[in-house]
């Protein structure tokens, strides 16, 4: 097993910034110990995560024919 040399950067980025690395998005998040501490957190929307897999949303009449009605507060 070689070793790899790692140059450490320094990011300007502040927690809720969406960043790029090598084509692949991350949120910055705060981690479990506090907001003064962040993190990255891969970041995918819904649409990129079905696309991925072969996969669509399914409509209303699809997703009520599957699970049943979908429950309503009446307020629009």
């Amino acid at each position: 097993m070689s070793s790899m040399a790692l140059t450490a950067r320094k990011l300007d980025v502040k927690i809720g910034d969406l960043v790029e690395i090598e084509g692949r998005k991350y949120d910055v998040v705060a981690d479990e110990r506090g907001a003064s501490r962040s993190s990255l957190r891969s970041h995918f929307t819904v649409a990129e995560m079905l696309a991925e897999r072969g996969e669509r949303m399914l409509s209303r009449e699809e997703f009520e024919a599957r699970f049943g009605p979908i429950p309503s507060d009446d307020e629009g």
